[in-house]
């Protein structure tokens, strides 16, 4: 009978559990608290039921003295540390010209190689799972677009090698309006060309189609997510729930058919449609309707 307990268990130990049965678990964007938030903060937001962060840098870059970029990184680390929270992924920095994808090439060469000592700087401070990259800023021309998309895939493939360095996972942003990436079939176009790049599907990017469509091309090669809604006119970063997105069907699309089962990252703006401060509360009890959105369509899925 012992024996056969033993045998059992190893069996059961050895199947692959359905994402289906799994409960997936939420996170935010540090960029929801405007500034580098406190440990009273974070703290709050592990109360509310979120144990991970995306540690947006910017905080740490855009508009800092260079002098003042480490120290604040250093300080962010010290207050996720104190606050018990997980970093699931790094928001690697962006702005209109810290741009990898530019036709000078001794300007994109200068971008790459600030993007690659973040990325060091970024695995060193915070281990992430995941790094987010943006393949463009915008505007880009109809007539400059393929050599764009070109630059951009040996920007990603140089990127690439260093993010391998520091063992961690790649994931390039489908980004809207005129941006490199903002259809799922582009986007795959650029990740398929450097393998082992991921995607970072944002709910909020993709204004030509249906979220349906972007998981059905994309599937597996979502490997992290930007998460809010929007009005399907032009990105909004509200609360999941304050627009258009049917979350349940999201989700089933999402573990279902791209068999996604890594953290719900949320990207919303600090304050809500209504105007009035987003609270971790309030991103958490989205995520608790999502997912009981997502059982009760999965329980009436043949």
């Amino acid at each position: 009978m012992k024996r056969l307990l033993i045998l059992l268990t190893v069996f059961l130990l050895g199947m692959e559990i359905p994402v289906s049965a799994q409960r997936p678990e939420v996170g935010t964007s540090t960029a929801v608290w405007g500034t580098i938030p406190t440990v009273g903060q974070l703290r709050q937001a592990r109360a509310d039921g979120i144990p991970w962060v995306e540690v947006a840098v910017n905080q740490c870059y855009r508009g800092v003295p260079e002098e003042e970029q480490i120290p604040r990184m250093k300080l962010l680390k010290e207050r996720l540390d104190s606050a018990g929270m997980q970093v699931w992924s790094v928001h690697l920095p962006f702005s209109r010209t810290l741009d990898i994808s530019v036709a000078d090439d001794s300007l994109r060469a200068e971008n790459v190689a600030f993007i690659a000592k973040m990325i060091r700087r970024s695995c060193e401070f915070y281990a992430p799972q995941r790094l987010v990259l943006h393949p463009s800023s915008e505007p880009i021309a109809d007539s400059l677009r393929e050599q764009r998309l070109g630059n951009a895939v040996v920007s990603i493939r140089t990127l690439k090698g260093v993010a391998d360095e520091c063992g961690v996972e790649l994931c390039i942003e489908n980004l809207p309006r005129t941006c490199l990436g903002n259809t799922p079939e582009e986007l795959v176009r650029i990740v398929d060309a450097v393998p082992g790049v991921g995607i970072c599907f944002d709910t909020n990017h993709y204004t030509q189609g249906s979220i349906a469509h972007f998981i059905e091309v994309a599937g597996r090669r979502i490997r992290t997510l930007h998460i809010s809604d929007y009005d399907f006119v032009n990105e909004c970063h509200w609360l999941p729930y304050e627009g258009l997105i049917d979350w349940g069907a999201f989700l089933v699309g999402l573990r279902e058919k791209a068999r996604y089962d890594g953290v719900l990252m949320h990207e919303v703006k600090k304050l809500r449609r209504d105007g009035s401060r987003t609270s971790t509360r309030d991103i958490a009890a989205g995520f608790e309707r999502m997912c009981e959105d997502y059982s009760e369509l999965n329980q009436t899925m043949p």
